[in-house]
């Protein structure tokens, strides 16, 4: 019989490891590789709260816009994003990174301290579409500040 802690790990490994690689259908078929690598944009011109808050954010349309009103208009995918813009319609992201309510992460601490993107989201620039390639597991963060000397007490994370 299966103490509840051991259940508790088995349904952690299949959630954290089951659905490796998550690269959820988006309702935008939005390339990474071709605005980060053929574009050459920056991760914070789309996720600008990444500098400045705990959560990096997503571009509003507004932004997406600014650029498509006169580029690639003839693209599906653009002219998909422009009849949401033209209905007044957001769009509705599926979240590739998600961590539980008791996490404390602060994206603007962690570019302050030179820790670049792809260290947990990878090497964005090759992907097409978004695929979560590091689990964000107490592991990986805790394996991470140590290799780094950051702080690595509970309060750090955790409320």
């Amino acid at each position: 019989m299966l103490v509840p802690s051991a259940v508790a790990a088995i349904l952690f490994a299949r959630w954290a490891f089951g659905a490796h690689p998550y690269a959820p259908q988006q309702p935008i078929d939005f390339s990474h590789r071709v605005h980060v690598a053929d574009d050459k944009l920056d991760c914070e011109l789309c996720h600008s709260g990444a500098r400045r808050s705990p959560v990096a954010g997503i571009a509003p349309l507004e932004r997406c816009i600014g650029c498509h009103k006169y580029v690639l208009t003839p693209h599906p995918e653009v002219a998909k994003l422009r009849r949401m813009w033209e209905a007044g319609k957001p769009i509705w992201w599926t979240r590739v990174y998600t961590l539980p309510q008791f996490v404390r992460f602060d994206h603007a601490s962690h570019l302050l301290a030179k820790v670049g993107c792809e260290t947990c989201h990878g090497d964005v620039a090759s992907m097409d579409r978004i695929t979560r390639v590091v689990e964000p597991t107490m592991g990986a963060c805790v394996r991470c500040h140590r290799e780094r000397r950051a702080p690595d007490d509970c309060l750090t994370c955790h409320y």
